[in-house]
């Protein structure tokens, strides 16, 4: 196994990260603060056969971040070699206004510690500095009416805008995952009428999160396994969808069409 400690303090940064091995090698790599459960930053399951080179991107890093490096079908493997190369960040010349940076403050330091931090049945309360934002943190979700336990890991009020997030959805997901999700759902009441959908459209939510999320230089992986984890819950028609949607939009993003990138 290899592990290091990166005093990342916070900082936006990239990293790339080089492995070397004899013959061919199933490893999952990762990135997590260190000593803190449900903390991962990035997580792939990767197959290296003499060498490969994987990105990992930080748009928002905590103070020590531990990357780990192991043998998934021998754990007591130490026959590779792992190089980190520290590399500036993944920037993007994108327009975010005011309002959506007051609300990733209030999203990325609740996606940040969320894992580790206890939820509620009756929803424990985040609230941005100046209160404009809210976030229930509760244990699971369930059906006002009913009582009905939900399969969505997190939702939004239309009329308050307030955001319910559930910790057994939310335990699973990398930081980035959250993000998405959460840029999701804030678009849906905050961006959706601002081009002229209802709060209601999907793919409208999609695409507008899509937007921030990438452009902040946040991983695409980390974005299509979140939606790929939900859709698969409920494959229909329409999630089918929005699914090639989604795809088309962030191989476009990635050719550069609707925003440059700048490193």
């Amino acid at each position: 196994m290899f592990a290091e400690v990166i005093q990342s303090n916070g900082r936006k940064f990239s990293l790339h990260i080089t492995i070397k091995c004899s013959g061919k090698k199933k490893l999952r790599v990762w990135a997590e603060e260190r000593g803190k459960e449900n903390s991962r930053y990035a997580d792939r399951n990767i197959v290296i056969d003499g060498e490969r080179t994987i990105y990992f991107s930080f748009p928002i890093s905590p103070d020590e971040l531990f990357i780990g490096a192991l043998n998934s079908d021998n754990p007591k493997d130490n026959e590779f070699q792992v190089i980190l190369e520290e590399k500036p960040p993944v920037q993007y010349e994108v327009w975010i206004d005011a309002k959506t940076r007051r609300f990733l403050k209030l999203a990325s330091d609740f996606s940040m510690v969320c894992g580790y931090s206890p939820a509620s049945d009756s929803g424990r309360v985040f609230r941005s500095q100046d209160g404009e934002f809210l976030i229930k943190y509760f244990n699971v979700i369930r059906d006002y009416k009913t009582g009905k336990l939900l399969n969505t890991p997190a939702r939004i009020g239309h009329t308050t805008g307030n955001i319910e997030v559930a910790k057994a959805k939310f335990d699973k997901y990398t930081i980035p995952m959250r993000m998405m999700i959460l840029l999701h759902e804030y678009s849906h009441v905050f961006k959706n009428p601002k081009i002229g959908l209802k709060k209601d459209n999907e793919v409208g939510a999609d695409i507008n999160a899509l937007y921030i999320y990438l452009g902040l230089g946040f991983s695409k992986i980390d974005a299509i396994c979140v939606y790929a984890n939900v859709f698969l819950k409920a494959q229909t028609k329409s999630n089918v969808m929005r699914m090639r949607k989604i795809m088309d939009y962030i191989n476009r993003f990635e050719n550069q069409e609707f925003v440059r990138r700048l490193t």
